[in-house]
């Protein structure tokens, strides 16, 4: 039976088994993924085909042999029609959902001025690592000393705080390793390694010491070995593991909880690369994809880690993306496992909707004429090209898929929408993910409305302007109002999570930024004004929070210097 037919059979007993033991749990998360197999129909009749050069694009950078169905993966859109085998969840290159693209719009650059498309990828790239990571080879290896006691509570911080997120291994797995390197059997193994970098997170994962150069309270003692064994093992081990892989992804992990998504992102890609190649060293042995729970659960943190970096930075691609409407879904291991991964596969399936919502609405409409030029391609292009009617049918169904994905998401989990307190990161991360959908949902109908008022207030506009369908369309408004909610929404929820450390430090930042952005742009624009509620306290709180991160030179205090320019009238009549 192939993995769609599975999964619409576990879909309609999803409305059948009442009970809510572990394995009637875990069947249900297979709703997601239904969910958006069938969804992606509705988006293909609304949506017109791709250009050749939008296709290109956006998988020029992906390995050649990942570009085309395999024979070796099992598809998910088999007895769908032959379209869907298109890059449906691809997010395109050049898509113009950056938040740096919002630094480009008009109004925003006669308060701010000029910024390139890749200013924040230029800060991470020139911004020093900290402490012993700045100089990883200039000494020899010195090994940490292992205290008993501090290891266990190290361990503890991790499958409490650092595993939720993404939960790659059981704490019995774990275990074998750890003995392993108190017994000293082989102190230079990739087992170490995966050891030290969880001792690393639990230490950072856990204080809300802010010294960035402070190494022990960053647990670089426990993380400078551990990236120099991964490291050779990349280099010098000619059959790779998926233990390595595993390494390389905590290692990117701990990078995350730095506040440094390139570098986060090149451990990601170390990992991704190998995993394809170890599918690709076994295709022809495989007659279907029987893939192991480390292998899976180590695809599905690449495909979420990379699609992440690529909707904020446009980043080179692996060849990771293609593969995520082919590999069948993780189940949980261990009973005390099962909550982790419901919400792992939650916010897998919304990274996936997140990728059809950039593909839909972002993708570029034409290639950039000036590999030198300042501004990216204006979205409105492709937008305007859309035209209002198809633009509003996208939305709306994007819209409803959220909605759809929301419900499934079982009862006793799924996090209310608005601003209550939820009790743990895990389904603050889902309330962040479903209102940063929102916003971008609704993001097109805001900034046509923002543009079209900009021009039409300019002194080179026509005196007798031709009536604006986006002006005088209730249901725009009503579409601008949406995304004016889910930007401020987003801002309430967020300042909890901006306050500590998590590998969701720097993602959140950016979308901070962006959502203020949004809102001080509706502000200034005089139609919408009257639904932008006050944004001193807000904006206050936001940048009180992204100051205790703000280091020299980083994109905090970038994001921080940003977000101090824009006045809004409620600080402005104080």
């Amino acid at each position: 039976m192939n993995y769609t037919r599975k999964r619409a059979l576990l879909a309609c007993d999803f409305c059948r088994v009442e009970d809510t033991g572990p394995t009637a749990v875990i069947d249900r998360l297979a709703r997601i993924e239904s969910l958006l197999e069938h969804q992606s129909q509705q988006i293909n009749q609304l949506s017109t085909r791709s250009s050749p050069v939008s296709y290109a694009a956006s998988q020029a950078d992906y390995f050649s042999a990942y570009q085309q169905p395999s024979d070796y993966l099992p598809s998910t859109s088999a007895g769908l029609d032959p379209q869907l085998e298109s890059p449906q969840f691809l997010i395109p290159k050049g898509h113009a959902t950056l938040p740096s693209t919002l630094l480009s719009w008009p109004k925003v650059r006669e308060v701010l001025g000029e910024y390139p498309r890749d200013y924040f990828f230029e800060i991470e790239e020139k911004l020093p690592l900290p402490g012993l990571l700045g100089s990883l080879y200039d000494s020899p290896l010195v090994w940490p000393s292992l205290d008993l006691n501090t290891i266990k509570t190290l361990t503890e911080n991790y499958f409490r705080i650092v595993h939720p997120h993404h939960p790659l291994f059981t704490p019995n797995t774990f275990k074998s390793w750890q003995d392993e390197l108190l017994e000293e059997k082989d102190l230079e193994e990739i087992g170490t390694s995966i050891c030290f970098c969880v001792y690393a997170l639990g230490t950072i994962c856990s204080g809300q010491e802010r010294d960035y150069h402070n190494d022990e309270a960053l647990g670089l003692h426990f993380f400078q070995p551990a990236l120099r064994i991964m490291l050779h093992k990349l280099v010098w081990d000619f059959r790779p593991t998926i233990s390595l892989c595993q390494a390389l992804l905590l290692a990117a992990s701990y990078f995350a909880y730095l506040g440094r998504p390139l570098h986060s992102w090149k451990m990601e890609q170390f990992s991704a690369r190998i995993f394809l190649n170890l599918v690709e060293s076994r295709k022809h042995n495989l007659s279907s994809a029987d893939f192991e729970e480390a292998e899976l659960r180590t695809f599905w943190q690449c495909f979420t880690v990379e699609c992440d970096r690529i909707a904020e930075l446009d980043i080179p691609r692996s060849g990771i993306e293609p593969l995520g409407d082919r590999m069948r879904l993780p189940h949980s291991t261990d009973p005390t496992d099962n909550e982790n991964t419901i919400y792992f596969i939650a916010e897998h399936a919304i990274r996936r909707l997140l990728n059809r919502i950039h593909n839909s609405l972002y993708c570029p409409d034409v290639a950039q004429t000036s590999p030198n030029a300042v501004l990216p391609t204006d979205p409105n292009q492709a937008w305007q090209s859309l035209g209002l009617q198809r633009l509003l049918a996208l939305s709306s169904e994007l819209y409803r898929q959220l909605e759809e994905w929301y419900i499934s998401i079982p009862d006793f989990l799924r996090p209310a929408k608005g601003t209550l307190p939820l009790p743990n990161d895990r389904a603050r991360v889902l309330r962040l993910r479903y209102y940063a959908a929102r916003h971008i949902i609704h993001r097109p109908f805001l900034l046509q409305m923002v543009s079209r008022q900009h021009e039409g207030q300019s002194p080179s506009a026509s005196a007798a302007l031709s009536p604006d369908p986006y002006s005088e369309s209730p249901v725009v408004l009503e579409k601008c109002e949406t995304c004016i909610d889910s930007c401020i929404t987003y801002l309430y929820n967020v300042i909890e999570m901006i306050d500590k450390r998590s590998p969701y430090l720097w993602t959140f930042s950016q979308s901070c930024m962006a959502c203020i952005l949004m809102l001080w742009m509706a502000e200034n624009t005089p139609l919408l004004q009257p639904y932008v509620p006050p944004m001193r306290s807000v904006q206050a709180m936001v940048l009180a929070k992204l100051r205790k991160w703000a280091i020299k030179d980083s994109t905090f205090a970038a994001e921080v210097h940003i977000i101090e320019q824009l006045e809004f009238s409620d600080s402005m009549e104080a």
